[in-house]
């Protein structure tokens, strides 16, 4: 089958977190399937960066007037006949919808946080909340938790594709040590005094370890998997804890949604449920001393192999990006319904949609 024409679009390119690893993720694996991707974002960065040395074109700007604000005379022109879009967050959808009438667009939908406060204390919609007026052709759940929401709140039937990794990407050369030599809590929601650090602290001392940690408000790093090669435990919330357990590395879910506990057989039902947020705790944070009854029960080599095989099963990169070209694939064959007349504008920022909401 011909490859398609894909474009990607997210909040921003800028930084090293979820959504944005996600797309990065997924437009590396679909340019080796054979695909030509191309991303939009309003907001460039490290990811589109890294995005364009991989001869992934990334643009800031995309309006097919052809009339764009502070566009040279002699700019490039670039052709936008995409095959299927796959975007997160609503303004980012419905910008694109007015964009491309009739391309068929694929909605990720990443977290539960669908309402927020803008600074005058109104309520908003959040970035992750569904672009319900934007005809999304199939909306896309990356957790149970996500999946149900979109239908109670919104009778949206997501269809359900887990965060995804490139398992040879996060591949370890060294095993763990006998006992944990160094732990790494890799989040970009805590500060260095948190209660969820000073608990990681505690723990790591009992074991006579290091505590090494990342994130904006630490030290924000671009190739995670030096970080991880040197530790033994990864701590954190969603992706950032699953690329530990990829590496071979003991994983503990753990951060501001509180202690979701070791990433092991016993527990897998229950944490990706909340996509490894840490929400299955309710908000709790254990003792220092349960923790480390829960890691002496669960480092050994067994656990490891078993959430590597787990990984390469149920989280793998290769696997997803088959499975949503399967889904624009057959939205292709489906008739797309004509989009109501929209006015093409400029793409206005999450900060703007706030202010004018």
């Amino acid at each position: 089958m011909k490859p398609l024409k894909i474009l990607l679009g997210n909040n921003t390119f800028a930084m090293l977190a979820g959504s944005e690893t996600w797309m990065r993720t997924l437009a590396l694996e679909l340019k080796k399937q054979g695909h030509s991707v191309e991303g939009f974002s309003p907001e460039l960065g490290i990811i589109s960066q890294e995005l364009q040395k991989n001869g992934v074109p990334c643009y800031n700007d995309i309006s097919t007037s052809g009339i764009k604000p502070f566009s040279f005379i002699l700019e490039e022109s670039r052709n936008y006949d995409y095959d299927v879009i796959i975007a997160s967050h609503w303004h980012i959808v419905k910008y694109l919808r007015e964009q491309f009438p009739k391309t068929p667009i694929i909605s990720v939908i990443h977290g539960v946080i669908h309402k927020t406060r803008d600074d005058a204390g109104r309520e908003i919609d959040a970035p992750e909340h569904p672009a319900l007026d934007a005809q999304v052709n199939q909306f896309v759940a990356v957790s149970e938790e996500v999946r149900e929401m979109l239908l109670k709140e919104y009778r949206i039937d997501a269809m359900l594709v887990r965060n995804f990794f490139d398992v040879k990407q996060f591949a370890a050369k060294r095993k763990i040590a006998a006992k944990p030599e160094q732990f790494l809590l890799n989040s970009n929601y805590i500060v260095p005094e948190d209660p969820e650090v000073n608990l990681m602290r505690e723990v790591a001392k009992h074991y006579g370890a290091r505590l090494a940690v990342v994130g904006q408000n630490f030290v924000p790093a671009a190739d995670i998997m030096k970080a991880i090669e040197d530790s033994d435990v990864v701590i954190g919330m969603g992706r950032s804890v699953l690329e530990g357990v990829c590496a071979g590395r003991l994983g503990i879910v753990h951060g501001r949604w509180g202690y979701g506990g070791v990433i092991a057989e016993p527990n897998i039902e229950n944490l990706r449920y909340f996509n490894f947020s840490g929400r299955n705790s309710g908000g709790h944070l254990p003792s220092a001393q349960d923790i480390i009854a829960e890691i002496d029960r669960f480092y050994n080599p067994q656990t490891i192999a078993w959430g590597q095989k787990y990984i390469r099963e149920q989280h793998n990169a290769v696997f997803a990006a088959e499975v949503l070209i399967q889904t624009a694939r057959a939205l292709l064959e489906e008739s797309v319904p004509a989009a109501d007349e929209v006015p093409l504008r400029p793409f206005r920022r999450a900060r703007d949609v706030a202010q004018s909401a």
